[in-house]
C-alpha cells in the first residue's frame, strides 16, 4: 500500500516538472518567436524595429558622449585665472591716477559683507540659488520657449553654480560639449561645496568691467571703498554689471547703469530681501547722488599707457608706472575748462569741446585735459587729434626773420598782397600802413606775418617751425603757413613754446620719470638726458619781449594772468579752431577750443574764451621744479 502511494507521488511530481517545463519553453519560444519576428526581413512591422534600433543607438551614443565629457572634466584643484600684467598708474606725489590691466582684490568672505551686497546678486542672476541643484530646470525651460517660440535668444538661463564652473574651469566657445562639461562640472561642485562656498567663489571671481575681478576689486574701482561698505544703491550697480560690464559701467555710462540698478532693486524686491519702499529710496538716493568722480585725469592716464611700449616693449609683470602728473595742476586745469565750456558764453559761442595740457620747460607733462567729459568720450583731443593752428604759428614766423638778420624794430608796410592769386586779409580787415615786426605780431597782422614769411623764405620758415615741433613733418611750403594753415597735436605745440621759454632747447613731451617691477626691481628710470639748443638765446629775448607784450597790450590782454606772462593767440578760417598757447619762467600751457566735426563755431577767437581759460589756469597754479 505504501510502495502504491510513492508510486503515484513520484507520477504526480514527475507530471508537474513536465508540465513546468513545457511552460517555461512556451514561454522561452514566445521570446524567441518575437525576436525572430522583430529581425525578420523583412519586418511585419519595420517602423517599430526602426525607432527601436534608433533609441538604442541614440542612447548609446548619449552615454558615452556624457561619459567622455565627465572623464575629460578639467582637474578641479588646478583651477587658476590667467590675467595680462596689471600696470598702476601714480601721480608726481604717489596719488593714486589708475589701473590697467586686470584687477583682482582683498578675497572676501560672505560673513564680512551685509546681506545686500551677496542679495542683489542673486535677486538678478539666480533667484533660486539656495534651492536648486546646480541648474534650474525653470530658467531652463523659459529659455528653450524663448528660444524656440520666440525666436530669440534667452537669457539668464545658467546659474550661479554653472557661472562658476564655465568661468573657472572652461573656455567661452559656445559648443554643446562645452555646456555639457558646464552642467557635469555644476553637479559636481553642488556635490563637493555648500551653497555659501559656491557664492563665495562666484564674488570673488567674477568679472565686473574696467578690468576687475571680483566684487572688493570693483567697488575699489568705481567707489574706492570696500566691498564690506557698498550701500544698497552701490550694491545693485555692481550686480548691474553682471549682465554687461561695459555698456553698464557707472562711469562710463552713468544713466545706464542707473536704469539697471532699479532693475535690480526690483528684482530684490520680488525676491523678497527688501520692500518696494526701501529700493525705491536707494534708487532716488543714487540719482540725487550722481557720479562725482573726476575722470578728465584718465585722458593723462590713457596716454602714459600707450606710451609704455617704448619704454619697456612686451610687459610680462606687474608694474608701477611713476608719472609726471600733478593733482593740483590737474585739479586747476580741469576746473578752467569745465567752467569755461559749461559757461554761457561757450553756448552763445557754439563750441563744445576742449583741450589742454600743461608742462614744465623740460617737457614734463603735469596736467592734460583731452575733452569735457571723459565718460561721454575717450578720444583725447590734446594728443589725437591734429588742428590747423592758426596765428599761435605766428612766433615761429618771426623767429626765422629774426635768425635771418632782421630786427624786431623793422619797419613793413601793412597793405593789401596777393601771391598767386590769393590775397591775405587782416582781421576787420583792418590796415596800419607802416608798422615795426614787433608790433604787427603784437596785433597779429596777417598781411606782414605772410610778407615776412615771403622775405625769410618759406622753406627756411617751415623749417623753424618743424624744427620746434610747432607744425607736422608733412606741411607743406607755401607762404599761407605763415597763418597757421599747417596741422599740429596741442602737444607738440605747447611742448614748442616751452622750447621759446626755456633758452632754445629741444623739447620732448614726457609723462613717466619712473617704472618699478612687482619684486621692487627699478626696469626704468628717466636721467638727464643733453638737449640740443635750436636757435641763438638773442633770437628768443626779442621774441620773448614781444610774446609778453601780446599778453599786456595785444591780442592776448585777456589772458593776462597779473604775473609775467608771454603767449600768442590763434583762430582758424571761419572760427573752427581758437588757441591761446604761452608760458611763464615755470610752465608752458596751451589751450585748444573748437568743435569735433570742424564746424565752425559763432566767432570764438584765440583772444576770448581760450585766453580767459589759460589765465584762470595760470592764476591758480604754482610750480617748482
Amino acid at each position: 500500500m505504501t510502495a502504491k502511494k510513492t508510486r503515484a507521488s513520484q507520477k504526480r511530481q514527475k507530471s508537474a516538472e513536465s508540465k513546468s517545463k513545457t511552460k517555461q519553453k512556451a514561454k522561452a519560444r514566445k521570446k524567441l518567436v518575437f525576436f525572430e519576428s522583430f529581425f525578420r526581413i523583412p519586418p511585419k512591422k519595420p517602423i517599430f524595429r526602426f525607432v527601436f534600433l534608433c533609441g538604442i543607438l541614440c542612447f548609446c551614443a548619449l552615454s558615452g558622449f556624457v561619459g567622455y565629457c565627465y572623464f575629460t572634466l578639467p582637474d578641479m584643484a588646478a583651477a587658476a585665472i590667467t590675467r595680462p600684467p596689471k600696470i598702476t598708474l601714480t601721480a608726481a606725489d604717489g596719488t593714486h591716477i589708475a589701473t590697467y590691466g586686470s584687477q583682482y582684490g582683498r578675497p572676501v568672505v560672505l560673513s564680512e559683507l551685509p546681506p545686500h551686497v551677496y542679495q542683489a546678486v542673486i535677486a538678478i542672476e539666480d533667484r533660486r540659488f539656495y534651492s536648486h541643484f546646480g541648474i534650474d530646470p525653470r530658467s531652463v525651460a523659459r529659455a528653450v520657449i524663448t528660444n524656440v517660440l520666440k525666436k530669440r535668444k534667452a537669457q539668464g538661463a545658467s546659474t550661479i553654480t554653472q557661472q562658476v564652473a564655465k568661468n573657472l574651469f572652461l573656455t567661452n566657445e559656445k559648443t554643446f560639449t562645452r555646456k555639457v562639461r558646464e552642467l557635469l562640472l555644476a553637479f559636481k561642485l553642488e556635490h563637493l561645496l555648500t551653497k555659501d562656498q559656491i557664492l563665495t567663489i562666484y564674488l570673488n571671481r567674477v568679472y565686473l568691467g574696467a578690468g576687475t575681478y571680483g566684487i572688493n576689486a570693483a567697488a575699489r574701482k568705481y567707489y574706492g571703498i570696500d566691498a564690506k561698505d557698498l550701500n544698497l544703491y552701490q550694491s545693485a550697480v555692481i550686480a548691474g554689471l553682471l549682465k554687461a560690464p561695459t555698456r553698464y559701467n557707472p562711469l562710463a555710462h552713468p544713466e545706464a547703469s542707473y536704469k539697471r540698478a532699479r532693475l535690480v532693486l526690483a528684482a530684490m524686491a520680488q525676491s523678497g530681501f527688501i520692500s518696494a519702499r526701501k529700493g525705491l529710496n536707494a534708487a532716488e538716493s543714487g540719482a540725487k547722488a550722481g557720479q562725482h568722480k573726476n575722470k578728465a585725469f584718465l585722458y593723462f592716464a590713457d596716454w602714459v599707457a600707450e606710451e609704455l611700449d617704448a619704454y619697456l616693449g612686451s610687459i610680462s609683470q606687474d608694474v608701477t608706472v611713476i608719472t609726471t602728473l600733478s593733482p593740483k595742476i590737474q585739479k586747476e586745469t580741469d576746473k578752467a575748462l569745465k567752467d569755461a565750456l559749461s559757461s554761457q558764453e561757450a553756448a552763445e559761442k557754439q563750441v563744445s569741446q576742449g583741450a589742454a595740457v600743461v608742462m614744465d620747460r623740460d617737457g614734463a607733462v603735469l596736467a592734460m585735459n583731452g575733452g569735457r567729459d571723459y565718460g561721454q568720450s575717450q578720444f583725447n583731443r590734446a594728443v589725437e587729434a591734429k588742428r590747423q593752428i592758426g596765428s599761435t604759428v605766428k612766433p615761429f614766423v618771426y623767429l626765422a626773420a629774426f635768425e635771418n638778420g632782421a630786427s624786431p624794430n623793422d619797419i613793413v608796410s601793412d597793405t593789401p598782397v596777393s601771391y598767386g592769386g590769393w590775397t591775405p586779409k587782416n582781421f576787420g580787415n583792418t590796415y596800419y600802413g607802416d608798422i615795426t615786426l614787433s608790433e604787427a605780431l603784437i596785433r597779429s597782422v596777417n598781411t606782414v606775418a605772410v610778407k615776412t614769411a615771403v622775405k625769410t623764405g618759406v622753406s627756411r620758415v617751415l623749417k623753424t617751425a618743424r624744427k620746434f615741433r610747432a607744425v607736422t613733418k608733412d606741411c607743406e611750403p607755401n607762404a599761407a603757413i605763415a597763418l597757421g594753415v599747417c596741422q599740429t597735436r596741442l602737444i607738440d605745440l605747447v611742448s614748442a613754446y616751452a622750447a621759446l621759454g626755456n633758452g632754445g632747447y629741444g623739447v620732448t613731451p614726457y609723462g613717466i620719470t619712473e617704472i618699478i617691477g612687482a619684486d621692487g626691481t627699478i626696469l626704468y628710470q628717466r636721467s638727464s638726458e643733453g638737449r640740443s639748443r635750436l636757435t641763438n638765446p638773442k633770437y628768443l629775448a626779442d621774441l620773448d619781449a614781444v610774446l609778453f607784450d601780446v599778453i599786456l597790450r595785444g591780442t592776448g590782454k585777456r589772458a593776462n594772468p597779473g604775473i609775467p606772462a608771454k603767449g600768442k593767440s590763434g583762430t582758424t578760417q571761419n572760427y573752427r579752431d581758437a588757441w591761446f598757447v604761452g608760458y611763464t619762467d615755470d610752465v608752458a600751457l596751451g589751450v585748444w577750443l573748437g568743435n569735433d566735426d570742424e564746424t565752425p563755431t559763432n566767432g570764438v577767437t584765440g583772444g576770448g574764451l581760450p585766453a580767459e581759460i589759460w589765465k584762470n589756469i595760470v592764476k591758480n597754479i604754482s610750480y617748482s621744479g
